[in-house]
């Protein structure tokens, strides 16, 4: 374990394999409730604009870049601290129940 890196960070580490599999299959269970827009095809739609809206068209393709990648660093981020926040709970509430016995 490096030295700055707790417990949480290691458990996490392991589990994050596994955690990417079951996001796949949530990912999968939720395609039917999701609209199904991705990243190409609002690019490929905005690139049917005319050639005179070719600063637009540059600046909005640029924009869903950018809302995209903020979003999936969002979602790893809670990912880590929501997971890291529900493992710290667990062993806390199992330490409570080893001083009740």
């Amino acid at each position: 374990m490096k030295e700055n890196e707790n417990i949480l960070d290691t458990f996490f580490g392991l589990r994050q394999d596994d955690m990417l599999e079951e996001i796949d299959t949530d990912r999968t269970s939720l395609r039917n409730v999701l609209k199904q827009i991705n990243q190409r095809e609002l690019k490929d739609t905005i690139n049917t604009l005319p050639d005179e809206y070719e600063m637009v068209k540059k600046d909005l393709c640029e924009k869903i870049d950018n809302l995209v990648g903020d979003y999936e660093i969002k979602m790893a981020y809670y990912n880590k601290k929501y997971y890291k926040q529900g493992f710290h709970d667990a062993v806390m509430i199992n330490c409570k129940c080893r001083e009740k016995k």
